[in-house]
C-alpha cells in the first residue's frame, strides 16, 4: 500500500484497494443508506438498455462508457463514505495484509 493509504486516505487512482474498501464500506452500517445509492444506481445504469454511448452504435466503445460509470461511482462512493469509517477500514487492510 502507498503512504497515503496507510495515512487514512482513499486511494487516488481506481485500484484493488479501492475495490476492497467499497464493499467494505458498502456492508457497513454506519455508512448511510442514501450514499449506498451511488453504486446502486450506477449498477441499475450497468444493466439497463440505455446508454449514452449506445453499444450497438459503436461495438467496444459503446461498453466503455458502463465500465466510466461504475469506476466513477465506486470512486466517489468511497471518497464522500465518513473519514473515521475509511481510516478504520484502512487500517483493517493494512493489519491484514501484514505477515506474521
Amino acid at each position: 500500500m502507498s503512504a497515503k493509504t496507510l495515512n487514512g486516505k482513499v486511494p487516488r487512482w481506481f485500484s484493488l484497494d479501492q475495490v476492497v474498501l467499497f464493499f467494505k464500506l458498502f456492508r457497513d452500517p454506519e455508512v448511510s443508506w442514501v450514499l449506498k445509492l451511488i453504486p446502486v444506481f450506477a449498477f441499475i445504469y450497468l444493466i439497463s438498455p440505455y446508454d449514452l454511448i449506445p453499444d450497438f452504435l459503436f461495438p467496444g466503445i459503446g461498453e466503455i462508457d458502463d465500465i466510466v460509470v461504475l469506476v466513477f461511482a465506486v470512486s466517489l462512493f468511497n471518497r464522500l463514505a465518513p473519514v473515521e469509517r475509511v481510516k478504520a477500514h484502512l487500517s483493517e487492510m493494512v493489519v491484514g495484509r501484514r505477515k506474521p
